[in-house]
């Protein structure tokens, strides 16, 4: 992988996805891989691996017998006929990175701070678009190699949850 400068207007925030999620259980440490939408870079957060345990299921496509926190959240927003607009992974300070939670509450647009895998596991709960700041994107985003994406994946986060 290696690390470039990206010629992005500041301001247009990126959309991605949810490439994949890696599990270091030893370590008590997971990485979230989000992927541009055109598959040319990747952008590496770090996490504990307890905070990533809801995310795992909904990429998995598992159900958990009792509501997450995430299912909560998501059942009070509907609950309050508020709806989840997109998230936004923006930089709080280096090398900590925020989530921002976008709401339409009575035709208003709310935004609420969370950790980023808190604004992940929502928006793929709800299906709902994921967008990264430029600035998070220039800070970490690197290419890959599509074959060999994960190889020192953790060395390569510079973002951390």
């Amino acid at each position: 992988m290696e690390r470039r400068n990206y010629p992005v207007k500041m301001g247009s925030p990126i959309e991605v996805k949810v490439k994949s999620l890696l599990i270091y259980q030893q370590k008590g440490v997971a990485i979230i891989l989000l992927e541009d939408i055109e598959e040319k870079w990747g952008l590496p957060i770090l996490a504990k691996s307890s905070e990533v345990a809801s995310i795992d299921l909904t990429l998995s496509g598992q159900k958990s017998p009792r509501p997450l926190s995430h299912d909560l959240m998501a059942s009070m927003i509907q609950g309050l006929n508020a709806r989840l607009l997109h998230i936004l992974i923006d930089i709080l300070e280096e090398p900590l990175c925020h989530g921002i939670i976008a709401l339409d509450v009575q035709g208003r647009e709310k935004d609420f701070d969370s950790r980023p895998s808190d604004a992940i596991a929502l928006a793929l709960r709800a299906q709902v678009p994921i967008y990264v700041s430029p600035s998070v994107m220039a800070k970490g985003a690197v290419y890959y190699d599509r074959y060999d994406w994960f190889s020192d994946l953790e060395g390569k986060a510079k973002l951390h949850n």
